[in-house]
């Protein structure tokens, strides 16, 4: 209750310091922009190899996920009591 109470003045603080930036609205024209991606996008699928390329990136995704999937398996499991 003491620490969310602290959040809470701290939230405020920069609630108050933060609020003229609501003001400023920033906008980007991604129409202008989405040539130049395609065209880069377009170079690099020309020069990678993807059919070879795609089952070491399936590999890596899939041992991240994985070791993501353990740690959290992991976590449950210390938080549960056991006796």
């Amino acid at each position: 209750m003491i620490t969310n109470g602290i959040l809470l003045v701290f939230q405020g603080i920069i609630n108050i310091l933060l609020s003229p930036l609501s003001l400023i609205s920033i906008t980007v024209d991604f129409l202008m922009s989405f040539t130049l991606v395609q065209q880069f996008l377009q170079v690099v699928a020309y020069l990678f190899p993807w059919s070879n390329i795609t089952p070491l990136i399936i590999i890596v995704i899939a041992l991240f996920v994985f070791r993501i999937i353990m740690s959290i398996i992991k976590l449950i499991l210390d938080f549960i009591p056991f006796e």
